[in-house]
């Protein structure tokens, strides 16, 4: 009896550590799939349209007057955490259900063990890459034309808004996709404008679960704005450390994946759909 439970727990290990291994195998092999696809050349040349754009803009406006380090921290801010990555991961996250129902393969996926949590944190994780790599770009390109003083800090500052936006929005892109799959594109945009952008900018509690009021809290902290805003504007802002805006990202983050998973592995497609 006493050999029997001494063996079965190394056995319950091995098993649970295989599973986690397969688990992972899936997922980056979901990963390396989806960034496979996001590198053909139409993909490819609007990646590039979008590093370029912000640096476009910047150009035009730079060209016209001089602007000071705020005004072009704003703008890049403006055009990359919020715009480009939003554009970026409309484009890469919210077919993550859609197109394995028009190519026929959501049937093989469905009766794969973990099939369906794979195809959506993997789909996650080629998004991020995606188009935090496309933003990321756009940016070093951006400072290159602004040329403003301490880059350097800039760099590392919008790098991690960047990562975070990309994390934020994609993990928030994922509920149309599984709810709606054949309507992702334009109920994720809806999304992006009503929860995000419209209730982000209430100052109310509704804002504190939106991605938006995070990152403006950062830059606002980061750059050390906050005695310089009028107190009108503090009411778009949240007062707390950067530590906890970063960990509140990540658990909205975590809630909105665990959500889009549970609905996914109850969702029931009819074979007509599939095929």
């Amino acid at each position: 009896m006493n050999k029997s439970s001494h063996l079965a727990i190394p056995r319950n290990q091995q098993q649970n550590s295989s599973s986690e291994e397969n688990r992972f195998a899936a997922i980056r092999a979901v990963t390396s799939f989806q960034l496979s696809r996001l590198m053909t050349r139409p993909r490819l040349a609007m990646g590039l349209a979008g590093a370029i754009f912000p640096a476009a803009v910047m150009f035009a406006v730079t060209r016209t007057a001089p602007i000071d380090r705020n005004m072009t921290v704003v703008m890049i801010y403006a055009l990359i955490p919020e715009a480009l990555c939003v554009l970026g991961l409309l484009v890469t996250m919210c077919p993550v259900v859609a197109d394995e129902l028009e190519r026929g393969t959501w049937i093989h996926i469905a009766v794969r063990p973990g099939g369906r949590q794979s195809l959506l944190l993997g789909t996650f994780a080629a998004a991020v890459l995606w188009t935090g790599t496309v933003a990321f770009t756009a940016l070093i390109l951006t400072l290159l034309v602004a040329q403003p003083t301490q880059p350097v800090g800039l760099v590392v500052m919008f790098a991690l808004l960047i990562g975070l936006s990309c994390i934020g929005r994609a993990a928030l892109f994922a509920l149309p996709a599984v709810i709606l799959p054949k309507r992702a594109l334009i109920a994720s945009v809806g999304v992006a404008l009503i929860v995000e952008y419209f209730a982000g900018l209430l100052p109310a509690v509704v804002n504190q679960i939106t991605v938006s009021l995070r990152l403006r809290s950062l830059l606002v902290e980061w750059m050390e704005w906050r005695r310089e805003l009028p107190i009108e504007m503090t009411l778009f802002v949240d007062n707390s450390s950067a530590p906890v805006q970063i960990i509140s990202v990540c658990i909205l983050v975590f809630v909105l994946l665990a959500t889009a998973g549970f609905i996914l592995n109850r969702r029931q497609f009819p074979p007509s759909v599939e095929n």
